[in-house]
C-alpha cells in the first residue's frame, strides 16, 4: 500500500511549527545550503537540516528522512515514478537512545553533501512524524557555475552560530580546518549577537595588484541600503592563492532589530567590485534603539540628506536599480542615454527635486516614503537570495504605494496560496486590484492578474490557482 504523504513548501528556507487544514501538529523544520566548487562538471551543495527531536522518534526511537534532488523542470508526479527520477537521493538517520533524552524543543542538526551540474533544482524531504503520517517538504536549490577559469568567483555564503579551528575531519561539521555549526534562522539578537560566516574565492589572481595580493571587503548593510553600517565594515588585503577560505564574525550586539544583509566583496587594484556575494540575517535586539545604529541619526534623517555627488558609484547604481521600478519612459531613455557618473549624479537629482511635494523645505516627502517602502518590502518579501524589493509584490508596492488592504488566503481548501490586493484609489483607475500567487509551491508570489491597464491580464485566475491545474 502506497503511504500517505501531506506536502507542504519551506519558504525562505525556513518552516516552523504550524497546523495543517486537519488542526494537526507539524514537525518544526529548519532548512539551509550552501555551494561550493568541486569540478568542472558540477559544484558541491551542502545541505542543512534542523528537525524537532520528539516529532520524529517512532517506537524504536529512530527515523529515516529521506531526500531527493530535482530539476526544477521536471514533472511533478509521484517521487516513485519512473518519469521522474531525482538526480540525486540520499538519506539522514535519526537516532536517540529513548525519548526521555530528548527534551521539548530540542533539534537535531545534520548536514548532507552532494554533487550536482549548476542549475534550479527543488530539493524534496520526505519527513517521518511520530503517530502521523509522513510529511513531504520542499524547496528550491539553486546551484552556481564555478568552472570559469578567467573569472574571480566567490561561493555561496554559510552564516553560522560558531566556527572553530579542529582537526577533527570526523566532525559532523568539518569543513577546511573548521567546524561550522550553521545558524539555520538566520538570527540573532542578545543571546546570540556573533555572527560569523564562511565563504570561498576562487581564482581571486584576477584582481590580484602589482604586489600579487587581492582586497577583500566584507560589511553589513540595512536591508534596502547599498552604504555599510558604521563600524561593520572590514577590508584587508589577501594572499592570492587559488581557493582561498574565508572565514570571520561580526558582533552584532549594538545593531537594532531588523533585517540586514552581510556582503562580501573581492575589489581590484582601483577598488571596484569584481563580484560580489550577499545574506540576508535578521537582528531581534529590543533593547536597542534603531536610531543608534547610525549615531545619532535616524535612518530616515539619513536616507533624505544623501547626496548624490557624495555617492560612490556603487551606492548610485543601486540607488537607479532601486528607482528604475518608477521611472517613466521618458527618464528611462534619458538614462540609458547618458555618459560618464557626474551626468547620472546630475539626473538622480532632477529625479528626486521633481517628485519633491514640498520644494524648498529642506524635506522630500515623496523619497521618504519611496525608502520606507524599500526597506518594507525587504523586510517582508525578501527570499533567502533575492531582496523583497525585486519580487514582483515589492515592485506593486514601490510603483503604486501600500494597497488599502490585502487579503490574504494562504491555507484555502483545493486552492494555491494567493493574495489579493486591493487599492481604493489610483490615478486614472479607480478601485483597482492586484492577484499574487504561489504557484510552484516556493513561496514566491508571482503577479498573475491585475485589473490595472498595462499590467498582466489573467481572466481565470481563479481556475489557474486551483490545486488541479
Amino acid at each position: 500500500m502506497k503511504r500517505s504523504i501531506r506536502r507542504l513548501n519551506i519558504i525562505g528556507g525556513l518552516l516552523f511549527a504550524v497546523c495543517n487544514v486537519a488542526g494537526q501538529r507539524l514537525p518544526r523544520i529548519e532548512t539551509d545550503y550552501a555551494s561550493f566548487a568541486y569540478d568542472a562538471q558540477e559544484s558541491l551543495v551542502e545541505f542543512y537540516l534542523a528537525v524537532e527531536a520528539r516529532s520524529l522518534m517512532d517506537a524504536e526511537h529512530h527515523a529515516v528522512i529521506r531526500l531527493y534532488l530535482r530539476r526544477m523542470n521536471s514533472s511533478e508526479t509521484n517521487v516513485d515514478s519512473m518519469e521522474d527520477r531525482p538526480v540525486w537521493a540520499g538519506e539522514l538517520d535519526f537516532s536517540a537512545p529513548d525519548t526521555s533524552s530528548i527534551i521539548d524543543g530540542q533539534m537535531f542538526l545534520r548536514k548532507t553533501r552532494f554533487m550536482a551540474n549548476p542549475g534550479e533544482y527543488k530539493l524534496q524531504i520526505d519527513l517521518p512524524v511520530s503517530g502521523q503520517d509522513a510529511v513531504q517538504v520542499s524547496r528550491e536549490v539553486t546551484i552556481s557555475d564555478y568552472h570559469q577559469p578567467e573569472r574571480c568567483l566567490l561561493s555561496d555564503i554559510i552564516l553560522a552560530s560558531s566556527i572553530v579551528d579542529s582537526g577533527d575531519k570526523e566532525a559532523p561539521h568539518y569543513k577546511n580546518g573548521l567546524v561550522i555549526l550553521p545558524n539555520m534562522r538566520q538570527l540573532y539578537g542578545a543571546d546570540s549577537a556573533e555572527l560569523f560566516y564562511y565563504a570561498e574565492v576562487y581564482n581571486p589572481g584576477c584582481a590580484a595588484s602589482d604586489s600579487g595580493m587581492y582586497t577583500l571587503l566584507t560589511y553589513v548593510t540595512e536591508a534596502g541600503r547599498a552604504t555599510p553600517v558604521p563600524d561593520y565594515r572590514k577590508q584587508w588585503k589577501r594572499d592570492v592563492r587559488q581557493t582561498d577560505i574565508l572565514h570571520g564574525a561580526f558582533d552584532l550586539s549594538n545593531l537594532g532589530s531588523g533585517t540586514y544583509f552581510l556582503r562580501m566583496a573581492i575589489l581590484d587594484s582601483n577598488d571596484e567590485v569584481v563580484v560580489e556575494q550577499k545574506r540576508k540575517f535578521f537582528v531581534f535586539n529590543p533593547s536597542v534603539k534603531r536610531s543608534k545604529i547610525n549615531g545619532t541619526a535616524s535612518v530616515e534623517a539619513l536616507d533624505k540628506n544623501i547626496d548624490a555627488f557624495m555617492m560612490s558609484e556603487e551606492e548610485l547604481e543601486r540607488e537607479w536599480r532601486y528607482i528604475a521600478v518608477i521611472l517613466n519612459n521618458q527618464e528611462l531613455r534619458r538614462m540609458k542615454r547618458l555618459k560618464g557618473l557626474d551626468a547620472r549624479r546630475r539626473l538622480l537629482m532632477e529625479f528626486w527635486k521633481v517628485r519633491d511635494p514640498t520644494p524648498g523645505t529642506g524635506q522630500n516627502e515623496f523619497r521618504d516614503e519611496f525608502y520606507r517602502l524599500v526597506r518594507y518590502a525587504n523586510e517582508r518579501y525578501s527570499m533567502q537570495r533575492v531582496e523583497g524589493w525585486e519580487t514582483d509584490r515589492g515592485n506593486v508596492l514601490l510603483r503604486y504605494g501600500r494597497p488599502g488592504s490585502i487579503e490574504a488566503n494562504l491555507y484555502e481548501q483545493g486552492r494555491k496560496p494567493y493574495e489579493v490586493w486591493t487599492y481604493d484609489h489610483l490615478p486614472g483607475e479607480g478601485q483597482a486590484e492586484f492577484i499574487f500567487a504561489d504557484l510552484d509551491g516556493f513561496g514566491e508570489f508571482e503577479l498573475i492578474h491585475s485589473t490595472v491597464a498595462g499590467e498582466r491580464k489573467l481572466f481565470d485566475w481563479m481556475e489557474r490557482i486551483s490545486e488541479r491545474y
